[in-house]
């Protein structure tokens, strides 16, 4: 086993690791909810103050959703900086995953 390896494997052992790696992957599906479901019972883009942007790669998580084509990320004019909504893509997979989920 190369040392680079052993080091990746050696760091992915430890709690924290685990911890970021599962925020990782929970962070963009959580954010993704919280626009859907504001999506859905406003019938308008989400705007940036409406998110609870708790995580610590919460600005990361919009742009992966962005570059995901998941939601787009518009400027919000004058009643805040950004604007969210959910593609049609978006919107699809995110009924998909809380039909999955029982939610």
């Amino acid at each position: 086993m190369r040392a680079t390896d052993e080091f990746r494997d050696r760091i992915h052992q430890t709690d924290t690791m685990q911890t970021l790696v599962r925020s990782l992957n929970e962070e963009p599906a959580s954010l993704l909810d919280s626009i859907c479901r504001r999506y859905e019972s406003t019938g308008r883009p989400v705007a940036d103050h409406y998110l609870q942007m708790t995580g610590f790669f919460a600005d990361t998580m919009l742009r992966i959703l962005s570059q995901a084509s998941l939601v787009e990320r518009r400027s919000g004019g004058r009643d805040s900086l950004l604007v969210y909504e959910p593609t049609t893509e978006g919107l699809e997979l995110w009924k998909r995953m809380s039909s999955e989920d029982g939610s």
